[in-house]
């Protein structure tokens, strides 16, 4: 049992809230100044309560206020009772992964968020021997629905904006069923799930090497295998010729030399073509040097007076000594391609005669391509057969990994049935509900549990389902139910809080309210928290209410009366 008592701040900067057993009701009201009831501090103050309960710091509008209207080392406290035992809460903006818990009069302060969940957890469920049960946190998320979830789904109780996955954990753990199955279920599909992503990239590997379709991916391996064992076995048919080792050496070692003097002639003949344009005397033009000269003349007048017969004979003289450059040069080239092609012949003679020594039908003409095809072809193989093989693997695994699910989710369906009992119980709660507000039993509750990704589905179905405010009503009725039927109150801790769920028209608002007045009993043990706007409920309306709301009222704010004095816009 989980039972609130005060809301409150250090020092006071906000009046405190006292909570009692029953119902609770929270008013968004108006005044002579300001008919709006929006933005107030209803739902400010259910988040200070969640704060103090350690919602996460993130997800809490908190997180939002600016030092300016609330100092951030204030402490916002809550006292508040686990199965009878005092507790309170003291937790700042400032300091938010370090709450401080004060148990049984003993205070501690946490310096990690988590040991302090998981202290509320030990209290709240330790009597759950042998048994799974929520976290602290997550059974809060279904008693504390957020606001933002809109109340669009009975098992999704978080911000519509975040993509939290549904979480059934604690709606079966109130029904009496132990959630582990289920979340050993939930463990394994993603075990199924990663497990398929590395298979599914194995796939893609093995379609990148062999440039195929997967299926045809066997085939493939066993043609490279064959083509590996082909060449291994002439290569063994080699090794057991005389003296192969050596020749085998001796064979790559002339392929080296080969090499190396084949880029050498190649270079010699690259500069030889380069040499071939300069062939006779007439490496300047005599027409070009005429021109020059008599420009140059035209400028020195008297000064200097030489004929053209003198410039075409020192220019005679420069290309004839260029002439003797180039000539020499080639003739040492050619005189080096002759030496080299002459070692290229011997060393093509001397490879020839190597080679007959163990080649064996024409094959492996070059020993070291052979080599190189074979390590390659066996590298491929090698990494295609290790592709193939852990492929194989993965996809056992995830065949072994789904039996083992199956199992799972026939027992924790073996689970669901064995609780029906239960389930017929709460069934008959909502039915209850649903034909005080509604005026019939056209509906229905039925748990489904299948080999699907979520294991577990929830169908609650209503009159008219499927609108905003009825589905909004469905969650009404599926929270109000859980706390009130006896048979789920062994495992309920009794609390309930709705932040604006009644987005609803005036008659079922009515009614709902009214079913609340018929049961007070039902509540004397539980606690009930309820935000409304007092502008949701008409004057000629109120007559028609089976309650006194403001004998339930525990807090009241309006535009002038907020729930934190400073107004202010979130950060």
């Amino acid at each position: 049992m989980l039972k609130l008592k005060r809301l409150y701040s250090e020092p006071e900067l906000f009046e405190p809230i006292n909570f009692r057993n029953g119902i609770n009701f929270i008013f968004g009201e108006t005044n002579e100044s300001s008919v709006k009831t929006n933005g107030v501090g209803k739902s400010l103050s259910i988040e200070f309560l969640s704060y103090c309960l350690l919602k996460k710091f993130s997800d809490s509008r908190v997180s939002k206020i600016p030092h300016v209207a609330f100092p951030h080392n204030t402490l916002i406290c809550l006292d508040f009772f686990i199965h009878g035992h005092p507790i309170t809460s003291k937790r700042s903006i400032e300091n938010h992964e370090s709450p401080i818990l004060i148990i049984y009069g003993k205070s501690t302060e946490y310096f990690n968020i988590t040991d302090a969940k998981n202290q509320l957890t030990n209290l709240l469920f330790g009597s759950a021997i042998n048994r799974e049960h929520p976290s602290f946190t997550g059974i809060l998320a279904l008693l504390i629905r957020d606001e933002r979830s809109e109340f669009k789904s009975i098992i999704k109780c978080y911000d519509t904006s975040k993509d939290i996955p549904a979480d059934y954990t604690p709606h079966l753990y109130l029904l009496g069923i132990n959630p582990s199955l289920y979340k050993e279920a939930k463990a394994l599909q993603k075990e199924i799930d990663d497990t398929s992503k590395v298979r599914g990239k194995l796939k893609k590997d093995v379609e990148n090497l062999t440039g195929k379709s997967f299926k045809d991916a066997n085939s493939e391996l066993n043609e490279l295998t064959g083509q590996v064992d082909k060449i291994k076995l002439e290569m063994d048919a080699l090794e057991n010729a005389e003296s192969f080792e050596i020749v085998r050496e001796e064979i790559i070692e002339i392929e080296t030399e080969l090499d190396n003097q084949k880029v050498r002639s190649g270079v010699i003949k690259s500069e030889l073509s380069k040499i071939g344009p300069f062939k006779g005397d007439n490496y300047i033009d005599d027409s070009e040097v005429a021109d020059l000269y008599e420009r140059f003349k035209a400028g020195l007048g008297d000064m200097i007076k030489r004929e053209i017969q003198e410039v075409t004979a020192f220019k005679k003289k420069i290309d004839n000594f260029q002439k003797t450059l180039i000539d020499s040069r080639k003739e040492s080239l050619v005189t080096q391609l002759k030496e080299i092609n002459k070692n290229i012949k011997a060393l093509d003679t001397r490879y020839k005669e190597k080679l007959s020594v163990i080649d064996k039908k024409g094959v492996l003409k070059n020993l070291k391509i052979t080599v190189s095809t074979y390590q390659h072809k066996l590298e491929e193989q090698s990494r295609l057969s290790t592709f193939i093989k852990k492929y194989n693997e993965y996809e056992q695994s995830i065949k072994s990994i789904k039996r083992e699910r199956e199992n799972k989710i026939t027992d924790l369906d073996s689970l669901v049935i064995d609780a029906s009992a239960v389930k017929i119980a709460f069934e008959k709660t909502i039915l209850d509900i649903h034909a005080y507000v509604m005026g019939n039993r056209i509906c229905s509750f039925n748990i489904d549990i299948n080999n699907k990704k979520e294991v577990v589905n929830y169908e609650l179905r209503i009159h008219d389902d499927g609108s905003h405010s009825n589905e909004r009503e469905k969650v009404f009725f599926y929270d109000i139910a859980m706390l009130l039927t006896p048979e789920i109150a062994e495992h309920h801790p009794l609390l309930l809080v709705h932040d604006n769920i009644f987005d609803v028209d005036q008659d079922t608002l009515i009614k709902s309210l009214n079913y609340l007045a018929e049961n007070l009993d039902s509540f004397i043990d539980k606690q009930y928290i309820l935000t409304l706007n007092s502008d949701k409920l008409h004057a000629d309306e109120v007559k028609s209410l089976k309650i006194d709301i403001n004998n339930f009222k525990v807090a009241s704010f309006t535009k002038n009366k907020r729930f934190l004095k400073h107004h202010y816009q979130e950060l």
